[in-house]
């Protein structure tokens, strides 16, 4: 088990339910049964407070806990783009992430890239909203 993976599972970011959000998805991977609830407070556009629950893998926690982060007061279209780009980049597996993203990179290697379902189930739970 990789020491990033337990260090980022060890310290999640965001984790729980907002009391007061505008937005609430939830997604569940039908591979593995991995299951996000996000909630969201957006305002014009931009998402100023999010945080989750999961009822997941360790790679899913580890996945959504870098996403709260690299979403957080972010536009909503924007980060929507951005995410459906990160998608079809992963699935040709050319991927250049930037800033935050980057966190991404070591879920991206090959240890874990046959779980990129786990990985990318806050990111399809996001979509969900457009």
């Amino acid at each position: 088990m990789n020491t990033l993976l337990l260090k980022h599972v060890g310290a999640l970011k965001n984790y729980g339910a907002l009391k007061t959000f505008t937005h609430k998805c939830i997604y569940k991977n039908h591979t593995c049964g991995d299951k996000v609830t996000i909630y969201l407070k957006i305002s014009k556009k931009i998402i100023e407070k999010i945080s989750y629950k999961t009822e997941s893998c360790l790679i899913c926690q580890a996945s959504c806990s870098i996403f709260s982060d690299c979403v957080k007061n972010k536009n909503l279209n924007t980060t929507i783009n951005y995410i459906k780009l990160f998608i079809n980049s992963i699935f040709k597996k050319k991927f250049n992430l930037s800033g935050k993203w980057k966190k991404y990179n070591f879920l991206l290697k090959k240890d874990y890239f046959n779980r990129k379902s786990c990985i990318l189930v806050p990111f399809n739970a996001l979509i969900k909203l457009q």
